[in-house]
């Protein structure tokens, strides 16, 4: 889970991303080590857009998070975590190349923005001089009929 090579952090990710496999780990993991993990590497695969066989690229980095919040957001999860979540979102965009900007805006925030509720947890976006390009990116997506199977309601995780 420490490693720098992209290749093991993919494969390592594919492995906590089953839940069989990860109930088999002892000593067992907790759900902290487990995001924090997720959470680094969503942020290294959006950085980098890794060309890899095991790593998701950029896009497939942002889609799979998009899932992944609304899980935790279903489970109702601890609020820190979404904030966690929201502000590595927003270092990398404000950090970010304009490749790096759209695919925050097209690949996560316009589709966690199909939740109302968690539009409204972004709000603070709006009017924040960089930040808000990004939120009338997913307003405007909503507003228009967007809608995907990313943030579809889920069965809870056991």
């Amino acid at each position: 889970m420490g490693s720098d090579d992209i290749d093991t952090l993919g494969a390592t990710y594919v492995f906590l991303s089953n839940a069989a496999c990860v109930r088999n780990v002892d000593p067992a993991l907790s759900f902290e080590q487990v995001f924090n993990f997720i959470q680094g590497y969503y942020v290294q695969c959006l950085r980098k857009d890794p060309d890899s066989k095991w790593a998701n690229s950029r896009y497939s980095a942002g889609w799979d998070l998009v899932r992944w919040f609304v899980s935790m957001w279903d489970d109702r999860r601890e609020s820190k975590y979404f904030g966690l979540i929201k502000s590595s979102l927003a270092e990398l965009y404000r950090e970010g190349s304009p490749e790096l900007r759209s695919c925050i805006e097209v690949a996560i925030i316009e589709h966690l923005f199909e939740r109302e509720a968690i539009r409204k947890f972004f709000e603070d976006w709006r009017d924040d001089p960089e930040l808000g390009k990004a939120y009338d990116a997913g307003t405007l997506w909503v507003e228009g009929g967007g809608t995907s199977p990313l943030s579809e309601k889920r069965p809870p995780h056991n």
